[in-house]
């Protein structure tokens, strides 16, 4: 590979936790969080998801501009980091602010002692959030600390515990204050309580808590400030086993790369191309970081908007925004406000920190809440290629509404202007998702009017819609049809009809998901309606007439607020604190005592120890699992000479590697380890990989080959079920008296049903088994994370063939589970036991997320169909019940249920 005046770098420099970390080879492939699992057993970073959704995994970075001569901290996911973009900068993870072998942190204390962990494992990715946004806000609003932890989910403590721990840092009154002494109306002296009743609602003290010292944090390491400001810039060359990372410092320099790899991503915060390469084995050989370009990064004023460079990061944006809204008058930025509004609730902390502004744009993806906005603002786009620079409107890039190719692959996208909003020009975003924060859209929009001056007849209209299909769309004809018409409710009414004849959505099996998505498109631009209404009598409250009062509620903006909560509890005695109890009251006794979590301090220092948190064993393999991708069919073959050949791979696991038991009876119907001749559902384990890496194992597992015969399709719903009578046995009854006879007597009769759907298993800690051989008449020991450790004991034992006492089932804790570390635990167990077994050596099974959530399943769907009778005086004689569960493919917990 030629490159211009580029030297490859020998070696990759930063700092984890105060500590110089020289890495001679390092890989462009492997992410900051298995380095500092694997390579340095710094494990209190947790994999969760592995797609920078559930923070688990948050460290603190450190970088020294030499510019401005400031140190930026910022939290991100370790998940989702190349090492190779890290090359002089500082990582601090939750090991690195305190431990119970020196000095616990204030904020690990907090947590802890503010009963904020159960589980604990999604506790140190809390901690991080909460550690970053101290080192840049030593006081924080309670604003800025909710923001702090959008990025983090927890599955099990709930989030008021959390919340109370980080009202302890927050410089304003966490108090609702609304008492006429200025107290909390949450007060005990109020009468809000009966006194009697002898309840508590202080679970912690706040007096025992270490105070907040910031000059007692780890420094940025002096070497890398002076490695910032006096090495010349160097393109950085990363060479690993299958992929070429090329940091240049140059825009010409980045130009020649792209004509030479035309293929190659940029990749800058690696939250777009990262989840490609991870989840739907998109291979890039090339990878090009141009972060370290000045063109990328520029910030400039111009005098009709702001330019902004395609590498600055999305808060980095978000800030830039803010003070410019500040700064200017509110006619001209109005487009500002809008990104704005996006930005706000784009992702979570961590994924703004480190996502470029240039990235989401150029992904071109459907669900960009960025996009529809720019587009329908006119903003535009300056590309560059070797030897040309132009500039084009970013909504020419969704003209043919498939995302053409407007961009050629070897050109950059160097920075976007966003203008500034005129006169007569009013310009709105929106956007709807399961949740208001750090999830992706079901459908967001972006919409502007220009009015004639001084008139509200339409002059320029545009109306961008995301999430719905493929790409970003544009109601093109719906906005030159509406263009000449005054801003009145006929305009509304055609509008609305115009939008949905033209905005055509591809149909769902059930159509709902259609229709929701059809309402939300008619709805934003409702409430665009009425905004820019309500904008027009601002300006001439004489000639506008607005929205009527009791519509003001709808353009309210959703504000997240700091909650207010309460627990309350029954207590020894009734005091204004609980940690004192009856003098008698012995210290054994838990009774009216909020008692901290055993291992709360060890979740939030990270040293609780979970399955995948144990040593490496000696000789130690890794597994991963080949699943159906069908859902009923035969098995033709199964081809494993590709998947043999992969390197570090040690032996693919079928069902005929099962000592004994292939299959397990808990009713009429098995569980089955290994599917042998056909499968019977999508996420069926087919077979096994055991190499000496997991990234190994799940390369080779890509490659193994298996042909299907599709069978006639089998019963899905449970009305089909009902339909033809298949059902699991034995079936559950529970009767008294004779049913049929007391509704004959009965004056009044209601018939219905109640339907609910499925649910995902999502624990924050996946499926987890490590199975070390003993050495002797197939001894083995096992650990687990499971809810059920002598059903896993019996599953394995059968598998093997042996009896249960040689199997030895280790159980510390569980990071989650939900029901689902039960019956499918004991499969995977088996699955690592029999590798073990054959192997005779340790055998580690960690799922990723997306196998577990393939592999688990869930809760099923559930159906109630009642008849009540009942006599005119409300006197219920006779009821009959039928609950059906859709167990699909097997029972699983639905007998139990």
């Amino acid at each position: 590979m030629a490159l211009r005046g580029a030297a490859a770098a020998e070696e990759l420099v930063f700092y984890v936790n105060g500590r110089k970390i020289i890495e001679k080879n390092a890989d462009p492939e492997q992410m900051l969080l298995s380095y500092l699992r694997k390579r340095l057993c710094l494990t209190g970073t947790k994999y969760g998801c592995g797609g920078g959704g559930c923070g688990a995994c948050t460290v603190m970075i450190s970088t020294y501009e030499p510019a401005s001569k400031k140190i930026r901290h910022y939290s991100a996911n370790a998940c989702l980091l190349p090492i190779c973009s890290l090359y002089g900068a500082a990582v601090t993870t939750v090991e690195g602010i305190g431990s119970t072998k020196t000095r616990i942190h204030p904020v690990q204390e907090r947590l802890a002692k503010c009963h904020g962990s159960q589980c604990g494992f999604c506790t140190p990715g809390m901690v991080m959030s909460i550690y970053t946004l101290l080192r840049n806000h030593p006081e924080p609003t309670s604003e800025q600390m909710i923001a702090a932890l959008s990025g983090n989910l927890c599955r099990c403590t709930g989030y008021r515990p959390i919340l109370d721990a980080c009202k302890t840092f927050c410089k304003e009154s966490i108090c609702c204050q609304r008492k006429a002494n200025g107290k909390c109306c949450l007060d005990q002296e109020d009468d809000l309580f009966d006194k009697e009743e002898k309840v508590s609602t202080s679970l912690f003290s706040t007096d025992e808590f270490q105070p907040l010292d910031p000059t007692q944090e780890l420094i940025f390491p002096p070497e890398l400030m002076r490695m910032a400001e006096n090495q010349p810039k160097r393109t950085l060359i990363f060479r690993g086993e299958r992929v070429t990372w090329i940091s240049p410092v140059s825009l010409d320099e980045l130009l020649d790369l792209k004509a030479t790899h035309p293929e190659a991503p940029l990749v800058v915060g690696n939250t777009s191309v990262g989840p490609d390469m991870k989840f739907r084995g998109v291979f890039h050989p090339v990878l090009i970081a141009p972060a370290r370009i000045p063109d990328l990064n520029v910030l400039k004023y111009t005098n009709d908007g702001l330019t902004v460079g395609a590498a600055c990061s999305l808060s980095l944006v978000k800030d830039i925004l803010t003070n410019a809204i500040a700064e200017f008058p509110e006619e001209k930025t109005r487009v500002f406000c809008a990104v704005l509004q996006q930005l706000r609730t784009l992702g979570g902390e961590q994924i703004r920190n480190v996502a470029s502004f240039g990235g989401n744009i150029i992904s071109r993806k459907s669900t960009s809440d960025l996009n529809p906005v720019l587009a329908a603002s006119n903003c535009m786009l300056n590309l560059a290629s070797r030897g040309q620079k132009r500039q084009i409107p970013l909504r020419d890039i969704f003209a043919d509404r498939i995302g053409n190719n407007t961009i050629t692959p070897e050109e950059i996208l160097v920075s976007i202007h966003i203008p500034y909003s005129r006169r007569g020009e009013y310009v709105s975003a929106f956007r709807q998702a399961p949740r208001r924060e750090n999830a992706l859209p079901i459908t967001n929009a972006g919409m502007r009017v220009l009015f004639e001056e001084g008139m509200d007849i339409i002059k320029d209209l545009s109306i961008f819609y995301g999430g719905a299909v493929s790409t970003t769309l544009c109601a093109k004809q719906t906005c030159w049809t509406l263009t000449g018409r005054h801003w009145n409710e006929q305009m509304l009414d055609e509008a609305c009809r115009l939008v949905l004849k033209e905005i055509a959505l591809p149909g769902s099996a059930d159509g709902e998901n259609v229709d929701y998505k059809k309402t939300l498109m008619v709805s934003f631009f409702y409430r665009f309606f009425l905004e820019v209404s309500q904008s027009l009598k601002t300006m001439d409250p004489c000639h506008y007439p607005g929205i009527p009062e009791e519509y003001g509620s709808v353009l309210q903006d959703f504000k997240t607020r700091m909650p207010q909560s309460i627990q309350i509890y029954q207590a020894s005695d009734f005091i204004l604190t609980c940690f004192d109890v009856e003098p008698s009251q012995s210290p054994q006794d838990p009774v009216g005592r909020p008692i901290m979590h055993q291992s709360g301090i060890k979740h939030a220092t990270g040293e609780a120890v979970y399955i995948d948190d144990l040593p490496s064993v000696d000789g130690e393999l890794f597994l991963a699992a080949v699943t159906s991708s069908r859902a009923h069919a035969k098995i033709v073959s199964i081809d494993t000479s590709e998947a043999l050949k992969g390197a570090g791979v040690f032996d693919v696991i079928t069902a005929h590697d099962v000592p004994a038991a292939n299959e397990f009876y808990f009713s009429d119907d098995p569980e089955i380890i290994f599917a042998r001749n056909e499968v019977i559902c999508v996420g069926q384990i087919v077979c096994a990989v055991v190499a000496d890496s997991d990234v190994h194992a799940k390369q080779a597992a890509a490659k193994v080959k298996i042909e299907y015969e599709m069978l006639e399709p089998v019963i899905l719903t449970i009305e089909e079920a009902i339909k033809h009578h298949s059902f699991f046995e034995p079936k559950r009854k529970l009767e008294q008296g004779n049913v049929d006879v007391a509704f004959e007597t009965v004056d009044n009769i209601i018939e219905g049903e109640i339907c609910i759907g499925g649910q995902k298993h999502f624990y924050m800690e996946t499926q987890s088994i490590l199975a070390v051989p003993k050495g002797e008449d197939k001894e083995m020991d096992l650990y687990v994370s499971t809810q059920h450790p002598a059903i896993i004991q019996e599953m394995v034992a059968a598998s093997l063939g042996v009896p249960a006492n040689r199997i030895m089932c280790h159980v510390k804790r569980v990071g989650g589970a939900f029901g689902g570390k039960i019956l499918r635990t004991g499969l995977l167990a088996s699955v690592a036991a029999v590798a073990a077994n054959k192997s005779s050596r340790a055998v580690r099974l960690i799922l990723s997320r997306e196998d577990d959530m393939v592999i688990t399943g869930g809760r099923h769907p559930f159906m109630a169909k009642y008849k009540v009778g009942f006599m005119n005086d409300g006197r219920i004689t006779a009821v009959d019940a039928k609950y059906y569960v859709n167990g699909g493919c097997t029972p699983d917990e639905s007998v139990l249920v």
